[in-house]
């Protein structure tokens, strides 16, 4: 059984190894993300603790409207879909790596 797929054919065993390969790296980088993300989270929290007093004592001041643009431009809609294509593209490779990296993320 042969899948075709940008002009090339891959054959069972290739899709299935291709599977298992993006399963396992899932895998070891939910381990990864979830020992940085205790670090990012603790760096993070005193990085914003420390800014919120700053502004508080009168050290500087936070343009919140900025920052607020700022975010809505990230979420804007018209870009969303040049993400989201190359991931709908690969599916079946994005889910098999889901697979792993939540397993992981949830036992590791």
């Amino acid at each position: 059984m042969h899948t075709e797929n940008r002009g090339y054919t891959m054959s069972l065993t290739q899709a299935a190894y291709l599977l298992a390969m993006c399963g396992v790296g899932g895998f070891f980088v939910g381990y990864a993300t979830k020992k940085i993300a205790k670090i990012l989270a603790i760096t993070l929290g005193v990085f914003f603790l420390s800014v919120i007093s700053l502004e508080y004592v009168g050290a500087f001041a936070i343009n919140y409207e900025r920052i607020v643009e700022l975010i809505s431009k990230l979420l804007d809609p018209n870009r969303a879909a040049e993400v989201l294509m190359p991931l709908i593209a690969n599916l079946q490779f994005v889910v098999s790596f889901a697979a792993g990296f939540l397993i992981w993320l949830k036992e590791g």
